[in-house]
Protein backbone atom coordinates (compact mmCIF):
# COMPACT_ATOMS: atom_id res chain seq x y z
CA UNK A 1 0.00 0.00 0.00
CA UNK A 2 2.59 2.37 0.76
CA UNK A 3 4.39 2.22 -2.35
CA UNK A 4 1.37 2.45 -3.97
CA UNK A 5 0.61 5.66 -2.16
CA UNK A 6 3.62 6.87 -3.53
CA UNK A 7 3.69 6.14 -7.17
CA UNK A 8 0.46 7.79 -7.58
CA UNK A 9 1.94 10.64 -5.74
CA UNK A 10 5.02 10.90 -8.21
CA UNK A 11 3.24 10.94 -11.36
CA UNK A 12 0.89 13.56 -10.08
CA UNK A 13 3.83 15.37 -8.63
CA UNK A 14 6.18 14.94 -11.92
CA UNK A 15 3.31 16.24 -14.59
CA UNK A 16 4.88 14.58 -17.54
CA UNK A 17 5.85 11.66 -18.62
CA UNK A 18 10.06 10.36 -18.95
CA UNK A 19 11.63 11.87 -21.81
CA UNK A 20 8.96 14.88 -22.41
CA UNK A 21 10.37 17.79 -22.11
CA UNK A 22 9.48 20.70 -19.63
CA UNK A 23 12.42 23.67 -19.15
CA UNK A 24 11.38 23.14 -15.68
CA UNK A 25 9.11 21.65 -13.29
CA UNK A 26 7.66 24.62 -11.83
CA UNK A 27 6.41 25.43 -8.19
CA UNK A 28 2.81 24.45 -8.00
CA UNK A 29 2.97 20.78 -8.86
CA UNK A 30 3.30 20.22 -4.64
CA UNK A 31 0.34 22.47 -3.59
CA UNK A 32 -1.05 20.84 -0.37
CA UNK A 33 2.03 18.46 0.35
CA UNK A 34 2.01 16.03 3.28
CA UNK A 35 4.73 15.06 5.06
CA UNK A 36 2.92 11.31 5.15
CA UNK A 37 3.36 11.10 1.58
CA UNK A 38 7.14 11.53 1.31
CA UNK A 39 7.38 8.70 4.47
CA UNK A 40 5.24 6.73 1.92
CA UNK A 41 7.98 7.48 -0.67
CA UNK A 42 11.23 6.41 1.82
CA UNK A 43 9.41 3.33 2.51
CA UNK A 44 9.36 2.63 -1.38
CA UNK A 45 12.88 3.22 -1.47
CA UNK A 46 13.61 0.41 1.31
CA UNK A 47 11.15 -1.83 -0.49
CA UNK A 48 12.90 -1.36 -3.88
CA UNK A 49 16.38 -2.42 -1.88
CA UNK A 50 15.02 -5.40 -0.44
CA UNK A 51 13.53 -6.76 -3.50
CA UNK A 52 17.03 -6.24 -4.89
CA UNK A 53 19.29 -7.17 -2.49
CA UNK A 54 19.44 -11.21 -2.72
CA UNK A 55 19.84 -11.05 -6.86
CA UNK A 56 21.96 -7.76 -6.15
CA UNK A 57 25.55 -9.58 -7.07
CA UNK A 58 23.65 -11.17 -10.09
CA UNK A 59 22.97 -7.94 -11.57
CA UNK A 60 24.81 -6.17 -14.40
CA UNK A 61 26.95 -3.14 -13.58
CA UNK A 62 24.76 -1.35 -15.99
CA UNK A 63 21.36 -2.49 -14.03
CA UNK A 64 22.84 -1.87 -10.60
CA UNK A 65 23.49 1.68 -11.73
CA UNK A 66 20.17 1.96 -13.23
CA UNK A 67 18.34 0.80 -10.26
CA UNK A 68 20.14 3.49 -7.75
CA UNK A 69 19.58 6.28 -10.08
CA UNK A 70 16.45 5.78 -10.94
CA UNK A 71 14.74 5.37 -7.01
CA UNK A 72 16.67 8.78 -6.28
CA UNK A 73 15.55 10.36 -8.84
CA UNK A 74 11.93 9.35 -9.64
CA UNK A 75 11.22 7.85 -5.90
CA UNK A 76 12.44 10.53 -3.89
CA UNK A 77 13.46 14.05 -6.05
CA UNK A 78 9.72 14.33 -7.73
CA UNK A 79 9.02 15.25 -3.91
CA UNK A 80 11.07 18.24 -3.63
CA UNK A 81 10.30 19.78 -6.79
CA UNK A 82 8.33 23.65 -5.80
CA UNK A 83 9.69 23.73 -2.69
CA UNK A 84 11.59 27.24 -2.03
CA UNK A 85 15.32 27.54 -1.60
CA UNK A 86 17.42 29.37 1.00
CA UNK A 87 20.51 30.01 1.69
CA UNK A 88 20.45 28.91 4.99
CA UNK A 89 17.60 26.41 4.70
CA UNK A 90 17.48 22.57 5.95
CA UNK A 91 14.14 21.21 5.92
CA UNK A 92 13.87 17.75 5.88
CA UNK A 93 10.35 17.62 4.47
CA UNK A 94 9.68 18.64 0.82
CA UNK A 95 7.31 21.35 0.60
CA UNK A 96 7.95 22.64 4.74
CA UNK A 97 10.17 25.17 5.12
CA UNK A 98 13.31 25.97 2.64
CA UNK A 99 16.14 24.26 1.48
CA UNK A 100 19.19 25.10 0.53
CA UNK A 101 21.21 23.45 -2.52
CA UNK A 102 23.61 21.73 -0.42
CA UNK A 103 21.28 20.22 2.03
CA UNK A 104 18.82 19.41 -0.93
CA UNK A 105 21.50 16.89 -2.21
CA UNK A 106 22.37 15.81 0.81
CA UNK A 107 18.98 15.19 2.27
CA UNK A 108 18.08 13.26 -1.16
CA UNK A 109 20.61 11.27 -1.01
CA UNK A 110 20.18 10.25 2.51
CA UNK A 111 16.30 9.46 2.03
CA UNK A 112 16.83 7.26 -1.37
CA UNK A 113 18.96 5.41 1.30
CA UNK A 114 22.41 6.33 1.89
CA UNK A 115 24.01 6.05 5.06
CA UNK A 116 25.75 9.57 4.99
CA UNK A 117 26.53 12.48 7.05
CA UNK A 118 24.14 14.83 5.98
CA UNK A 119 24.69 18.15 7.56
CA UNK A 120 28.53 17.98 7.54
CA UNK A 121 28.71 17.39 3.99
CA UNK A 122 25.80 20.23 3.29
CA UNK A 123 28.11 22.90 4.90
CA UNK A 124 31.32 21.37 2.77
CA UNK A 125 32.41 23.11 -0.28
CA UNK A 126 30.72 21.03 -3.22
CA UNK A 127 34.11 19.63 -3.96
CA UNK A 128 34.51 18.70 -0.91
CA UNK A 129 31.38 16.80 -0.52
CA UNK A 130 31.44 15.12 -4.00
CA UNK A 131 35.10 13.92 -3.33
CA UNK A 132 33.57 12.70 0.14
CA UNK A 133 31.09 10.23 -1.47
CA UNK A 134 32.30 9.78 -4.83
CA UNK A 135 35.81 7.86 -5.71
CA UNK A 136 38.43 9.68 -7.75
CA UNK A 137 38.16 7.43 -10.67
CA UNK A 138 34.34 9.04 -11.07
CA UNK A 139 35.39 12.14 -10.30
CA UNK A 140 36.08 14.56 -13.29
CA UNK A 141 36.96 18.36 -13.36
CA UNK A 142 36.61 21.04 -15.51
CA UNK A 143 37.39 24.72 -15.75
CA UNK A 144 36.46 27.40 -18.16
CA UNK A 145 34.93 24.75 -20.62
CA UNK A 146 32.67 26.01 -23.08
CA UNK A 147 28.81 25.14 -22.56
CA UNK A 148 28.63 22.83 -25.38
CA UNK A 149 31.78 20.56 -25.19
CA UNK A 150 30.17 20.20 -21.40
CA UNK A 151 27.24 18.98 -22.47
CA UNK A 152 29.20 16.95 -25.43
CA UNK A 153 30.82 15.20 -22.41
CA UNK A 154 27.48 14.64 -20.64
CA UNK A 155 25.86 13.14 -23.87
CA UNK A 156 28.88 10.51 -24.57
CA UNK A 157 28.70 9.21 -20.74
CA UNK A 158 25.36 8.67 -21.25
CA UNK A 159 22.85 7.36 -18.62
CA UNK A 160 24.06 8.41 -15.47
CA UNK A 161 23.04 10.35 -11.96
CA UNK A 162 25.67 12.87 -10.86
CA UNK A 163 26.57 15.34 -8.46
CA UNK A 164 27.78 18.66 -9.66
CA UNK A 165 29.80 21.53 -8.18
CA UNK A 166 30.22 24.81 -9.53
CA UNK A 167 31.24 27.74 -8.28
CA UNK A 168 28.90 28.47 -5.54
CA UNK A 169 26.06 26.10 -6.23
CA UNK A 170 25.76 22.49 -6.41
CA UNK A 171 23.27 19.98 -7.84
CA UNK A 172 22.29 16.78 -9.86
CA UNK A 173 22.59 16.31 -12.80
CA UNK A 174 20.92 13.56 -14.82
CA UNK A 175 21.45 12.27 -18.39
CA UNK A 176 18.17 9.70 -18.69
CA UNK A 177 19.32 8.67 -22.12
CA UNK A 178 17.26 11.39 -24.17
CA UNK A 179 17.84 14.33 -22.22
CA UNK A 180 20.33 16.00 -19.53
CA UNK A 181 18.36 17.44 -16.91
CA UNK A 182 20.14 19.87 -13.91
CA UNK A 183 18.23 19.18 -10.60
CA UNK A 184 18.99 21.57 -8.34
CA UNK A 185 17.26 24.61 -5.35
CA UNK A 186 18.29 26.90 -7.33
CA UNK A 187 18.68 30.85 -6.17
CA UNK A 188 16.94 32.41 -9.88
CA UNK A 189 13.63 33.08 -11.05
CA UNK A 190 11.35 31.36 -8.48
CA UNK A 191 13.95 29.98 -6.28
CA UNK A 192 12.94 26.49 -5.76
CA UNK A 193 13.92 23.07 -6.37
CA UNK A 194 13.79 22.84 -9.97
CA UNK A 195 14.06 20.12 -12.63
CA UNK A 196 15.90 22.06 -16.01
CA UNK A 197 17.00 21.31 -19.47
CA UNK A 198 20.66 21.50 -18.14
CA UNK A 199 21.81 22.86 -21.66
CA UNK A 200 19.84 26.07 -21.15
CA UNK A 201 20.40 26.59 -17.30
CA UNK A 202 21.52 29.84 -16.90
CA UNK A 203 23.64 28.56 -13.77
CA UNK A 204 25.64 25.70 -15.18
CA UNK A 205 26.75 28.29 -18.01
CA UNK A 206 28.00 31.16 -15.90
CA UNK A 207 29.99 28.86 -13.75
CA UNK A 208 33.69 28.73 -14.73
CA UNK A 209 34.99 25.72 -12.95
CA UNK A 210 32.35 22.60 -12.29
CA UNK A 211 33.61 19.29 -10.83
CA UNK A 212 31.25 15.63 -11.35
CA UNK A 213 30.79 13.35 -9.48
CA UNK A 214 29.27 10.23 -11.28
CA UNK A 215 27.73 8.63 -8.29
CA UNK A 216 25.29 6.27 -10.00
CA UNK A 217 28.56 4.21 -11.41
CA UNK A 218 30.36 3.76 -8.27
CA UNK A 219 30.47 0.72 -7.23
CA UNK A 220 31.26 0.95 -3.65
CA UNK A 221 27.97 3.37 -3.89
CA UNK A 222 25.87 1.27 -5.30
CA UNK A 223 26.61 -1.61 -2.78
CA UNK A 224 26.56 0.45 0.14
CA UNK A 225 23.14 1.67 -0.80
CA UNK A 226 21.55 -1.60 -1.69
CA UNK A 227 23.15 -3.21 1.74
CA UNK A 228 22.50 -0.16 4.21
Amino acid sequence: MNKIVCLVFLFSACGQKEGKVNNYIPTAINVGYKKNAYDSCKKAVAIIKRKQKNNWNKLSVTKKEKEFANTVVHTIIPAWYGTKWDFNGTTQVPQQGKIACGYFVTTVLRDAGLPIARVKLAQCASEQMITTLVQPKYVKRFSNLDMQTFMTYLKLNEFGLYIVGLDNHTGFIYNDGLHIWFIHATYLGTADVQKEKAATSTILKNSKYKILGKISADELVQNQWVHW
